[in-house]
């Protein structure tokens, strides 16, 4: 309502100016017309009094100058009344009047008249008039000859601005109830679909609350100033502290040493740059809990929010006892392996003992042979060296593990275990290429692991050959440098491509029931992703299978 009265003002205010304005446009030209009919310049130079006032106003009856000319003075250059209808004001002189001075400049001057001017004094008061003072030029060449006053009663005209008024008014006031009543419309039709978003907001919220605080993984978020924001119940009792005595602190009371360092050095990367390379991924790393304990979990992080209000989510899961299972698993699968080297092994030495047990005899029948004596000695000490580096491999492969990152040369590791298997009789049988690269980088490593991870390929390379075929261990540099490649390439059965996605799964095996763990594979895979590798499959059916690892090259 307040900007229809505002706005019905600005249009009536207007529209009475332009009135005013065309009126007084419009006067102006009738009576200049009129006068440069009537009179001459010379008519207009002296004051007229006595018959010359007579004549003169019989003149001024013949002007059609229109009903609502109230008063007409003529005024000469010299700005003394020429002639009025109010006798007393002929001949004075006004130098002051000011709208008299315009007009003498060539200006139609007007104003609403107050009838307080010092020449008013002697004139009748009306109610309303519109003084115009119109400029007579009797040529254009010349300056201005004389100046005509005339007082219109502007009566008649306001009453057709008052009708104009009035109809503003009323088109004004029906248009604004108009667009009231459609914004009306319009306000509470979004008025209700504000609601019904806020009503499913607040419902989404209040199920993403519930999904959040339900979760079995732990999902803590940071704002941009790197203070925790969300803690949800699973957090609570993966780290031991409440929700109210972490949101708000630095995530850091959550982490061991070095992962405090890198956290803030990581997050002050990103809120700095947005540039981050753990967004998106699932990384490994230690939690504190809080009376002290370390442990193992996984971890995944996201990102929402504008620039501005940014804010990073993870979800923490705790693999302390996943961990467990695994090292387990992998010492099964490792003692399996013992046995089936050191059943070889064994047998070797089974060999080797009855050899000796030979010689002994020759010996006891033949005690006084020095020939003898001494060829008996020589193959005494060499099979007992034969016998040293036996038990060797078998304390090797039986002492306890410890995982320790070191460097170490693949060439040479590959080399030892495939000798130890050859050894073993495994790969007795088999055509073993060696296709080593010279001067590879070496890698960082737990040897252990890697020795078991290459135990394993070959052992199954081996029996899907049957023991016998073409065994090609190949090595390289990969095409971006970053990573040395293992290839281990078999003759063998090869396996289905529909079996491909399952071959690193736990407890899956194409060996026959009961000939096979299921886990040598599932280690591979363990072992290569601990070491942030990479490992790939290419097998047909009936040509054998390709296997390649890639471990990265270590940095200092």
């Amino acid at each position: 309502m307040f900007f229809a009265i505002v706005f019905g003002w600005i249009i009536a205010s207007s529209l009475e100016h332009n009135m005013l304005m065309r009126s007084q446009k419009t006067v102006a030209n009738i009576v200049s017309e009129e006068v440069q009919k009537t009179f001459a310049g010379v008519d207009l130079i002296t004051p007229k009094i006595n018959a010359d006032f007579d004549d003169f106003a019989e003149k001024v009856k013949h002007l059609s100058l229109g009903p609502d000319i109230e008063r007409i003075k003529f005024w000469n250059k010299d700005r003394v009344v020429v002639w009025s209808d109010e006798k007393r004001l002929i001949g004075q002189y006004f130098p002051d009047n000011e709208e008299l001075n315009n007009a003498l400049g060539g200006n139609v001057a007007s104003e609403l008249s107050t009838l307080e001017k010092t020449e008013n004094k002697f004139e009748r008061q009306f109610k309303r008039l519109l003084e115009l003072y119109i400029p007579i030029k009797f040529d254009a060449s010349k300056e201005i000859d004389a100046v005509i006053e005339i007082y219109q009663n502007l009566d008649p005209l306001y009453r057709d601005i008052s009708g104009q008024k009035k109809l503003v008014w009323i088109s004004t006031i029906f248009g604004f109830a108009l667009l009231y009543v459609l914004l009306f419309g319009i306000v509470r039709r979004a008025s209700r679909q504000i609601e019904e978003q806020t009503k499913e907001i607040m419902q989404s919220e209040e199920r993403y609350r519930s999904l959040v605080q339900s979760a079995l993984d732990a999902i803590i978020s940071i704002d941009s100033v790197g203070k925790v924001i969300l803690f949800n119940k699973a957090a609570e009792q993966m780290f031991g502290y409440s929700a109210k005595e972490v949101i708000g602190q630095d995530p850091t009371i959550l982490m061991p040493e070095p992962y405090k360092a890198k956290h803030v050095a990581g997050m002050s990367r990103f809120f700095g740059t947005g540039k981050t390379t753990i967004i998106g991924k699932t990384s490994e790393m230690e939690g504190l809990r809080r009376d002290g304990q370390s442990f193992s979990m996984e971890l995944s992080l996201s990102v929402s929010g504008g620039n501005d209000d940014q804010s990073v989510t993870g979800i923490f899961r705790d693999i302390s006892e996943r961990k467990v299972i695994q090292e387990q698993l992998i010492e099964m699968e490792r003692q399996a392996s013992i046995s089936t080297v050191a059943g070889g092994i064994g047998h070797e030495i089974n060999n080797v003992i009855g050899g000796l047990m030979g010689y002994a005899d020759l010996l006891k029948m033949q005690p006084h042979d020095r020939q003898l004596a001494q060829k008996s000695a020589d193959i005494f000490i060499a099979q007992s060296q034969r016998l040293k580096l036996h038990a060797h491999n078998l304390l090797s492969l039986s002492r306890p593990r410890e995982p320790q990152m070191k460097p170490i040369d693949l060439n040479g590791l590959i080399e030892k275990v495939t000798e130890l298997l050859c050894t073993s009789g495994l790969l007795k049988m088999c055509t073993i290429i060696r296709e080593y690269s010279e001067d590879l980088p070496e890698v960082s490593g737990d040897e252990m692991q890697l020795e078991q991870l290459m135990t394993n390929l070959e052992i199954n390379a081996a029996h899907a050959m049957s023991n016998q075929g073409i065994l090609t261990l190949r090595t390289n540099l990969s095409e971006n440098k970053s990573s040395v490649e293992i290839s281990i390439t078999d003759t063998g059965h090869g396996i289905p491509d529909d079996k491909h996605g399952q071959i690193f799964l736990p407890f899956f095996t194409t060996k026959e029931k009961g000939k096979g763990t299921g886990l040598g594979m599932y280690i591979v895979k363990q072992v290569v992703d601990q070491h942030k590798g990479y490992i790939h499959l290419d097998s047909k059916v009936g040509t054998g299978t390709t296997i390649t690892i890639g471990i990265p090259v270590r940095r200092e």
